[in-house]
Parts: C-alpha cells; structure tokens; sequence
C-alpha cells in the first residue's frame, strides 16, 4: 500500500516542482510552459472537441489495425505453439522482420497501398503481428508439457489440445502479448500520423511543433499518456477476469478490487456525494435556463465538487481517530482505521489527494473564468480541510452546520452557475438555499444522534450546545425551512412553479419530523440521518426537475 501511495504522489510532486522552477525562473516559459497552462490547453482543447476527436480516430486505426494483425497472430502463434511443423514454417520469417524498425516499414507499404487510411491501418497490423504472434508462441511452449500428455492419453484430438490445453494454458501469456501490442500500436501511431495524416492524435502533436506551440504539444503527450494508461486499466481489469487464478497469485488480496469495495468505498461514503452533486446540477440548470450551459465546465465542476466531498470526509474520518471519537462510535460509519483495514496516514494521504484534484481542477476554472473562483474554491478547499482539523476545528466548535449550509448549499451553486455564465444575479443565491438548509439537517441529524458521545468528548456541536430539545427545533426549522423558503420563491417569481413537485417528497419531511422528536437513543435516531440524507437527495432532484421542466417548456413554446 504505501508504495502504491508513492506512485501516486511522485507525479505530483514532479508536477509541482515543474510549476515552480517556471515561477521562480529556473525553467523560460517558451521552452517549457508550465503543468497549470499545458492543463489549461488540454481542457480548451476537449471543450473545442478537437482532441476527442483526433484521440478517436487514432484508437480506430489502434483497433481496425489490431484487429487486423493482432486476432490472426493469436492464432498462429497458438498453432506455432502446438505444432513443430507450423512453428517451423513462421518462427525463421518472424524473428527475422521483428527486429526491423516498424516505422521503417511505412515508406514501403505506402509505395504499395498508397498514402491514406489503408498504409496506416496495415503498418499497425504487420507491426502488431510480429510482436504478438512470436509472445503467443513462447506463451505455448512454456506450457507444462504434461498437460498435453494427459490430455492426449485420455484421446485428445489436435482441436482439443488446442481448445482445452493450449490456450487455457497459454492465457495469461496471450493477454501480456495484447497488452504490449497495444501499448507498442499507441507510440506507433503517433509516428505515423506525422507523415501526410489530416488528423490523429499524431497530427495534432506535429503541428503543434510546426507553429511552435509547445503547450499544445505537451498537452497532446499528455492525452496519448492518459490514452495508454485507461488501455492498460481496461486491460488488466479484462486479465482479473479472464484469469482470475494469475491476478491472484501476482497480486495480495488486501490489494484487490475486493478490498477497495470492502473498506476504502465505505470509509468514502459515496451516499453524501448527493450533498456535492444536487448544488452543482442545480446551479447548472439554473444557468441553463438563462441562456448560459457548457457541457465540459459543468463536468469539471461536478468533479471537482465530489473530489472536495471526498477529501472532507476522509480527513473528517482522519481526525475522528485522532480524536478517539470513532473508538467508541457504535452506529454510523467509519471504523476501519479501528479496525485495522487502514493505516491512519493512508486515509489522511487520500483526503490530500482528493483535495489536489479538487484544487487542481479550480485552478483551470480559474484560468477560464478569473480570480472569483480562485477565493471561492480556496475558501471551499480551506473549510473542507479545517472542518475536523487545526487548533480550531470547525465541526467541534458549534460551526459545523453553518459551514455545511454556506459551503455545501449556496458556494457550490453559486460556484457551478458562475464558471459558465461569468455573472452573479441575486436569484442564484436565493435558489440555493432550499438545498442548503437540507443538507445542514443531514449533518445536524448526526449531531442529534451523537449528542451524548459528543459531550463525552467535549465535542460543541448546535445540539450539544442547544440541548436535546433545542437541538429538535432546529432540525424542525432547517426540514420545514427548507419547504417554506421553496414557497416564497415560487411566489416571488425566482424559481418556476413546476419546482412545486418536490411537495411530493413533504409527508417524508414530516414523518422525519416526528421521528425526531420522538426518539433518543443513537439505535433509533440513526434512521432518521439516513432518510434526511435520502429526503435531499430526492428534494434536490425534483427541484431540478421542475427547473428543467419550465425551461424545457419554453423552448418548446
């Protein structure tokens, strides 16, 4: 585990010190822009749709080519493997054209198919062929021969050994081959697309150069090098799959997909992803509905968004621990530094890295829309961090649910609106505070639960501060608030009247009501945290419903 920390953290590391010796001077501007303006360009580049595009026909020519050259090599290779005679007929011409440069073979089957689609699909077939088919045969061979004997004693036919012995056996070595013919087939096409291609990721890369546009350049490396590492994800998820019995032995159990569903995905707590996803759709449909959307923003925003959640809560479970909180936690989550499952500095490592990419993503928003963003997505980053940490923990001095009503209901909708329509008119912020009262009675129903543990630890929460039943009008004023002040904005003309949907979702407002002021104890109080958490969720997808439905139907009119 820690090494895999390591892997993560040594890119952005290097990244950073890039970004500064360019600040500092160390490195000239024109020669080597720095990671924020390479990332910049990228993003201007997928919003522009020119990159997607130029990655997607390079990965049709990857996979016509493979396609082409990687199925039939398979298949030889197979037969080379289970047969002296066929193996006797390829290996000599194989070993001899494998070591040939394969972007030297492009002059030659231009001057034979011409310049065009069909001598750049052929260079990656012919190239691909070679290196998979000699891979698949070694693959074969290595085969205890054992098996063959058996299976040839109980009157295996040659299809049989083929089917039953050969490429079982020869399966993990087959999808080692596939993974290096693909990672050899993405270098190789770049290099094709710099000669006489019109498009391609290649292409783009080239004249990039030719204007001496070295961000776009970068930007392009960049592209091909998160290309090869989602082929490469995809590919050993396929190899888990396909060959259960190798990922187990080549990797630890605690290392497996298992494990993460196990333990890192709880102590993620995806169900309050709602609290980060609701403000961020609605600030985009408001701005939808006044003439402002983009697609790609809304999507880093969204993003960004979950990352800073996600950071929140791990450093929220970090310093739980740190606390003893968490040590006499019965109901809820978390848990699992207790348990053993993770090491106290792995979860505050996650936290700083999801903070990173939250940050990371601010800053290009920054570059496209100005300095608001900057000191809103700091102050967001600022309150996420300090909320359980420092000599002043938010959480732990009655701040908590003031912090989660400004920062989690009107900064992210305010946030989401104003990266794509630049401009801040009132009704936005007005729009924002039905959800930003739901979301305060998520956490403030986990304080009412907590009241007595959190005493116990001098932890000053508005419910330990209130008292039990003081701590029960305010859930009654944050749920019924939440309704009434959807009211008034329907009737002051802000927010279209379809909103009125989400009345559909009031008898479980009330119902969490009387649940709350009827129950004491964390066993039957825990209900209650779930179902506001689920009443905002739906709240907040209604409203958006509604909003979108009004602007849908005026398109339509």
């Amino acid at each position: 585990m820690k090494t895999r920390w390591l892997s993560i953290l040594s890119p952005i590391l290097l990244l950073a010190a890039w970004e500064a010796a360019v600040a500092l001077g160390w490195l000239n501007r024109i020669f080597y822009p720095p990671p924020s303006e390479v990332f910049a360009t990228l993003g201007r580049l997928v919003a522009s749709g020119q990159l997607l595009n130029d990655v997607g026909i390079s990965l049709w020519r990857i996979a016509l080519g493979f396609l082409l050259g990687g199925l039939p090599a398979v298949v030889v290779g197979l037969l080379m493997g289970i047969s002296p005679t066929v193996r006797a007929l390829v290996q000599p011409l194989a070993a001899a054209i494998y070591p040939v440069p394969k972007i030297a073979l492009l002059p030659l089957v231009i001057v034979v198919l011409g310049i065009g689609e069909a001598s750049r699909v052929a260079t990656i077939a012919l190239s691909v062929f070679f290196l998979v088919v000699l891979n698949v045969a070694a693959s074969v061979t290595q085969v205890d021969g054992r098996y063959f004997e058996v299976a040839r004693s109980f009157g295996a036919s040659r299809r049989d050994l083929f089917w039953t012995v050969a490429l079982p056996g020869s399966l993990p070595g087959i999808l080692t081959s596939i993974k290096l013919g693909m990672g050899f087939a993405l270098t190789l096409i770049v290099g094709i697309e710099f000669v006489g291609a019109d498009s391609g990721i290649g292409h783009l890369i080239w004249r990039a150069y030719e204007v001496y546009a070295i961000d776009r350049m970068l930007a392009g490396l960049v592209a091909v090098a998160l290309v090869g590492w989602l082929i490469s994800v995809l590919l050993d998820e396929v190899e888990r799959l396909l060959v259960p019995w190798q990922s187990t032995q080549l990797r630890p159990k605690d290392a497996s997909m298992e494990r993460f569903w196990r333990v890192w995905w709880p102590t993620l707590r995806p169900w309050s992803y709602t609290a980060a996803v609701i403000p961020v759709v609605l600030g985009t449909v408001v701005a939808a509905a006044d003439g402002r959307f983009n697609l790609w923003i809304f999507v880093l925003a969204l993003v960004g968004s979950v990352a800073i959640q996600a950071g929140t809560n791990l450093v929220n479970e970090y310093y739980d621990d740190q606390k003893g909180l968490d040590k006499v936690q019965v109901h809820g989550i978390g848990g699992f530094i207790q348990k053993g499952e993770l090491r106290a500095s792995q979860v505050l490592v996650a936290g700083i890295a999801a903070f990173a990419l939250g940050a990371g993503i601010g800053l290009y928003l920054v570059s496209v829309t100005g300095p608001f963003i900057f000191w809103l997505g700091l102050a967001s980053v600022l309150v996420g961090f300090f909320y359980t940490a420092g000599p002043f923990p938010l959480a732990y001095n009655g701040l908590g649910e003031v912090a989660v009503f400004i920062f989690m209901g009107p900064v992210i909708v305010i946030g989401a609106y104003y990266v794509q329509a630049q401009s801040l008119p009132w009704h936005v912020l007005l729009a924002s505070l039905p959800v930003g009262f739901l979301v305060a009675a998520i956490l403030h129903a986990n304080n009412l639960r907590d009241i007595d543990i959190d005493r116990q630890f001098n932890k000053r929460t508005l419910a330990t501060l209130l008292g039990r039943q003081g701590a029960i009008v305010e859930y009654y004023l944050l749920v019924g608030g939440t309704y009434v002040v959807l009211a008034g904005l329907v009737l002051g003309g802000i927010a279209p009247w379809p909103t009125l949907v989400t009345l559909l979702t009031l008898p479980t407002a009330i119902k969490l009501m009387q649940m709350a002021s009827r129950n004491n104890t964390p066993a039957t109080l825990q209900p209650v945290l779930r179902q506001t958490a689920k009443l905002h969720g739906q709240f907040g997808m209604l409203m958006i419903a509604g909003w979108a439905g009004a602007l849908a139907a005026a398109a339509w009119l």
